[in-house]
């Protein structure tokens, strides 16, 4: 009887001690999460401003042509890649851009290096030039360079948002995005524009996940040729079990190798090339802090639906290094996965598509939209993806559009958009 009689006097303490820690925890995690915001809205406040680090020439050379037949070569593309803490791969990625490019003097860079300075991390603009040497760096072609601290940096998003500032639509025909660690084939620049004018679509968007480095010829390039397969982006799945979740592309299917580019309903972040208007037109929307999967399927509902078409490269262009590297959710992830949760609500909002709450950042949002050329609804039946399906795990195949893909045409004027 003493026993029970002590542990009904210490009961009261103990359950005051517990409530005490759940308090600290609680307080701790809503203070984590306070920073996180703090700390992003004042990003996208700096970022609305002309940043102090950003270098931005504009041409007065008039519109260019990008007329698909007869094309000449003196349409300039610009190259836009967001860094983050990959600047010994990014300076790589440079090289052979520049190196393997039979028209290198067509390329301009828009960069946008996320790093820690006071680490000694070089931005990697600054290191290709180191490698190479000033005189062979091309940095006159560098032509919109923005630098954040690592710790600022919210994911693609915003960063590739950031690149997009540097388009110049009096001087760029094209716009490709391409992620800092790729490595490109010799000719690249007259095979990629070869393949988007073998198209014959204006509003083409060549894009893909490229093949692992460990893909690449040893030597003789001219292998490549000879490959009778090229990678589609054709499965998805549904990503999390949150009534919140995102769509989550699976990898690539190796299909049998087309003669021209290969009509896909898919897109890719880190590499897409098409007309420099459409980059602009159909821009990455900064306001999805923390968003990793999620925002490649919303863009690609954005594009089709302003009436751009995607399609897979028939030969490679690049490949991708597949390797561990510096990530985002490295820090202070329990606070950022809750400022996540409102960025997928915000995109499943912009697509029409229920919500577990109105807690979403509705800024500009109507420039992120939908279009009026074709329907969402036509959209989820040409993607072969239903973005109110139940979580059925992660294996990549829940949805499978491995298949001709048969195109779908535009409405000239505005078209209802209900779903």
């Amino acid at each position: 009887m003493v026993v029970q009689r002590s542990q009904r006097r210490d009961a009261p303490a103990a359950a005051l001690l517990i409530a005490f820690i759940l308090c600290i925890a609680f307080t701790t995690i809503y203070l984590n999460v306070a920073m996180e915001e703090v700390s992003w809205a004042t990003t996208v406040g700096r970022f609305n401003l002309h940043h102090a680090r950003m270098r931005f020439v504009r041409s007065k050379a008039e519109t260019p042509n990008i007329e698909t037949v007869n094309a000449t070569e003196s349409r300039r593309t610009i190259v836009l890649i967001a860094n983050y803490r990959d600047s010994i791969r990014c300076a790589e990625t440079l090289n052979s851009l520049f190196t393997r490019a039979d028209h290198p003097e067509l390329l301009d860079i828009s960069l946008v290096d996320q790093i820690y300075e006071h680490l000694n991390e070089t931005r990697c603009f600054d290191l290709y030039c180191m490698n190479v040497g000033e005189a062979a760096c091309r940095r006159g072609q560098l032509r919109y360079n923005e630098t954040i601290h690592a710790d600022n940096a919210t994911g693609p998003t915003l960063a590739r948002y950031c690149t997009e500032k540097g388009i110049d639509l009096t001087t760029d025909a094209f716009a490709l995005a391409i992620d800092s660690h790729l490595v490109f084939v010799p000719h690249w620049d007259t095979e990629l524009k070869a393949q988007w004018d073998s198209i014959g679509n204006p509003n083409a968007v060549m894009t893909g996940y490229p093949r692992s480095t460990m893909n690449m010829p040893s030597e003789d390039w001219s292998q490549l040729k000879l490959r009778n397969t090229t990678q589609l982006m054709c499965t998805a799945f549904i990503e999390t079990k949150d009534a919140d979740a995102m769509i989550q592309y699976g990898g690539t299917t190796p299909v049998a190798k087309p003669l021209t580019p290969q009509l896909m309903s898919q897109f890719a972040g880190g590499f897409n090339f098409g007309s420099a208007k459409q980059a602009l037109e159909v821009r990455n929307d900064p306001y999805t802090p923390y968003l990793f999967h999620g925002e490649e399927y919303s863009k690609a509902a954005r594009l089709f639906t302003h009436g751009y078409d995607m399609y897979a490269p028939s030969q490679d262009i690049a490949f991708h290094w597949f390797e561990k590297r510096n990530v985002i959710w490295e820090k202070n992830w329990s606070a950022r996965y809750v400022i996540q949760q409102r960025s997928k609500r915000r995109i499943r909002r912009v697509l029409g598509l229920p919500t577990t709450s109105d807690d979403y950042d509705a800024t500009d949002i109507h420039l992120f939209s939908l279009g009026t050329k074709r329907t969402f609804k036509q959209f989820q039946n040409f993607s072969g993806i239903d973005p109110l399906a139940a979580y059925a795990g992660t294996k990549g195949n829940q949805f499978n559009n491995c298949r001709l893909l048969d195109f779908v045409p535009i409405d000239d004027g505005s078209v209802d958009l209900g779903h």
